[in-house]
């Protein structure tokens, strides 16, 4: 009889403990992972860290992103004025060619340039 009370005993502290586990553990942002960031809204996505460099060294942000985006298309040419707007994950390019330079091929070739340089981002190319 004694035995059997020690082993209803050790499954019901068994039972205790293994159901303790269970508990209702969400963080100050209402995850249930304390290690999580939360929504910091960087891209679009949640649980993301802002604060990891890229491949080249640099912060991923906007305004790095279209900067770089810049500087790549004004090495192409031909260029008169160009607006670059970023709504993750997609890419906004506004050129007015400078006169005399076929627009169509500058379309093209900042297409390219960008579609290799950014790859994150779907571009969209028009020129005004």
């Amino acid at each position: 009889m004694r035995r059997k009370h020690a082993l209803l005993g050790a499954i019901a502290l068994m039972t205790a403990i293994s159901l303790s586990a269970c508990g209702d553990n969400k963080d100050a942002t209402n995850n249930y992972n304390s290690n999580s960031y939360g929504h910091d809204g960087y891209m679009g996505l949640s649980n993301s860290n802002p604060h990891l460099p890229n491949r080249n060294g640099q912060f991923l942000n906007n305004d790095s992103d279209g900067d770089f985006a810049q500087r790549q298309l004004l090495q192409i040419g031909g260029i008169d004025k160009l607006h670059v707007r970023i709504q993750a994950p997609h890419m906004y390019v506004s050129i007015k060619p400078k006169r005399g330079v076929n627009g169509k091929q500058l379309e093209a070739k900042a297409l390219r340039v960008l579609q290799k340089n950014m790859p994150r981002y779907k571009v969209h190319v028009r020129m005004t």
